[in-house]
């Protein structure tokens, strides 16, 4: 994978599942297209859905074929027509939900802009600014905004000395931050991209695989597809709020222009309809496993399905469990604890479970 998301995916465990699945997979909660990728890598068709524009982002790079020799020519002619442009703050860009709670992962700032110096700041809007100038087609200009949101930790004061990536899911300026030149990072981010596209093949976007900024509660799911997917896992982590940090800095350029006009989709920023945990936005466990259960209703028909659950409590897992069972009826359940991965989460979880439903 080329760009990481908060989310950890037991990618061993998938491939092993997945390697006898043959048809069109599709995945209601894509995230950064692991699931997607995993499927076509078998020979698959694939249909990614998620409702985070960072997250379809960064999908999109994962999976769709790029050309490698246009990305480079193009992000050379951003670096050499650098045009400096004066500003300091980003537009409406404070850590506040509407309702005028703090993001629940917020710590010691007020707002994106705090996370960056003066020159940093400065840097990074005007690579922004620039790469909206540059002629390109439409999936190498993708490409560059995402190296783009690909150099903006390593370029941010949450940076610590020795880490490479946000590591940390939480908004907070470490006492000791080591952040980069913003060039520099950028620079590095084009040079590991260019790297990636030029090694893996990539998929055709429409032909291979639809990326699809979607509801999962919304979608009309056909039945014959095969749905294998893993929802947010309760208050794990808070993928939208954390994705506004990028999501803060591309609606100030042509990014949802450009993709508007390639695929036909706008891309925007929606919290409402997150399937998740959160106190500061009145998301309870009870909301949370309501939305879960209009999901397993509205799949009910696709003959074969696949929910991998991530969980640390276990009163929680039965009762995911059981709305699978009063929804999906015939199920089965298979428990794993994967001891070779990074731990997930605050309390540090490595449990599984996988829920299978077939129908005739």
């Amino acid at each position: 994978m080329l760009m990481r998301y908060w989310g950890r995916k037991p990618s061993k465990l998938i491939n092993e599942v997945m390697s006898g699945i043959s048809g069109t997979v599709i995945d209601p909660f894509g995230g950064a297209g692991s699931i997607a990728l995993v499927s076509l890598n078998l020979g698959n068709k694939a249909i990614y859905l998620d409702i985070n524009p960072y997250a379809w982002l960064v999908a999109f790079v994962n999976i769709v074929s790029i050309d490698a020799k246009e990305f480079k020519e193009k992000s050379d002619e951003v670096l050499e027509n650098l045009s400096f442009v004066r500003k300091r703050k980003l537009r409406n860009d404070y850590l506040y939900y509407a309702n005028g709670k703090p993001f629940w992962k917020k710590r010691n700032a007020e707002r994106i802009s705090d996370f960056f110096s003066k020159n940093n700041f400065t840097k990074l809007y005007s690579i922004l600014k620039t790469i909206d100038k540059i002629e390109a087609s439409p999936e190498v200009k993708i490409a560059l905004y995402a190296a783009f949101c690909d150099s903006l930790f390593k370029s941010s004061k949450m940076k610590r000395k020795g880490a490479g990536s946000w590591g940390v899911p939480s908004y907070w300026i470490p006492r000791e931050h080591n952040e980069i030149n913003a060039i520099e990072a950028f620079r590095t981010s084009i040079t590991r991209f260019y790297s990636y596209f030029k090694t893996n093949k990539g998929y055709k976007l429409g032909e291979d695989v639809k990326l699809l900024f979607r509801n999962a509660l919304t979608f009309q799911y056909d039945k014959d597809v095969i749905l294998f997917t893993d929802p947010p896992f309760f208050d794990e982590v808070q993928y939208t709020e954390l994705s506004f940090f990028y999501w803060a800095w591309l609606r100030e350029s042509e990014f949802t222009d450009v993709v508007e006009r390639f695929t036909g989709q706008r891309l925007y920023f929606n919290s409402r309809d997150e399937i998740i945990v959160n106190p500061n936005r009145g998301k309870g466990y009870e909301t949370y496993l309501k939305k879960l259960e209009k999901f397993f209703s509205k799949t009910r028909r696709v003959r074969s399905k696949y929910l991998l659950f991530h969980y640390d409590n276990e009163s929680l897992k039965q009762k995911v469990i059981i709305l699978a069972k009063e929804k999906w009826k015939d199920i089965s359940v298979n428990e794993f604890e994967l001891g070779n991965q990074r731990n997930i989460g605050p309390k540090g979880s490595k449990k599984y479970i996988l829920i299978y439903s077939s129908r005739e």
